[in-house]
């Protein structure tokens, strides 16, 4: 592993273990599509470097073995396994594109992927947890089955650095963050916003908006709660780890 020889092997073991854990945590939530999408984690140290799942294990299964090495020519710098195609290309591009998005994470999970097949969308204004992401969220349209550099690239170029949180138009939906535990806040609350969005919008009621202004302060006082993401990540680790065993919400 002489690529990541200059960063401590503790570092990148503890890494691989968090990254592991979102899965198994999205596979607790419901927010897996069988075997498929993925999270990525660039590696602590290195731009150059990303953690991705393997392709084969099910989300609820995967461990820090199941967690590659890859460099931005596909080489599997550690582990064993193969990759996706599309996995490779949408994670690259965006690592490449903008190496402060740490940790991305791409899920079809239903309430999001919902409102990304819809003209209207995802709506900032409405809940107190959709206000996290006012004037954070970028669209895409779709393209195709992401099996090109190009497509790939086209991930990338979307995701400014004021991006959270990008809708894959009839596709799904791709989270940034500074760390997996910030990418796993964000993916956590970004599909309540949507599940309560669409709940709403089923009564057929008129819905109660609230204002820029009001939205954007909001999403600064959520980002004053940002150092809470650690302790929120550990105690989903807690219950994927079979210590504890809530209701799923």
């Amino acid at each position: 592993m002489s690529a990541t020889s200059s960063i401590s092997t503790d570092v990148v073991v503890e890494a691989k273990r968090e990254l592991a854990a979102a899965f198994r945590a999205a596979a607790f939530y419901g927010y897996n599509e069988g075997i498929d999408n993925h999270f990525s984690l660039a590696v602590p140290g290195h731009d150059d470097l990303f953690l991705l799942n393997r392709y084969g294990p099910h989300w609820s299964e995967i461990t820090e073995a199941d967690i590659l090495t890859i460099d931005f020519e596909g080489r599997v710098v550690d582990g064993e396994g193969e990759w996706e195609t599309s996995a490779f290309m949408i994670h690259r591009g965006c690592h490449q594109a903008r190496p402060s998005a740490r940790a991305v994470f791409h899920t079809h999970m239903p309430y999001a992927t919902a409102l990304s097949l819809t003209v209207g969308g995802f709506d900032s204004k409405l809940s107190q947890n959709a206000m996290l992401f006012h004037n954070h969220v970028a669209t895409l349209a779709y393209g195709g089955l992401v099996d090109a550099a190009e497509e790939g690239c086209r991930f990338g170029e979307v995701i400014g650095d004021n991006i959270n949180v990008v809708m894959l138009a009839n596709h799904g939906v791709m989270v940034i963050g500074t760390d997996v535990a910030d990418a796993w806040k964000k993916l956590y609350f970004f599909e309540r916003a949507c599940q309560v969005q669409v709940l709403a919008q089923s009564t057929g009621q008129p819905l109660i908006r609230v204002s820029d202004a009001i939205a954007e302060h909001t999403a600064a006082q959520w980002l004053k709660e940002a150092p809470k993401a650690a302790s929120q990540f550990a105690a989903v680790m807690r219950v994927v780890d079979g210590s504890s065993q809530p209701a799923r919400a």
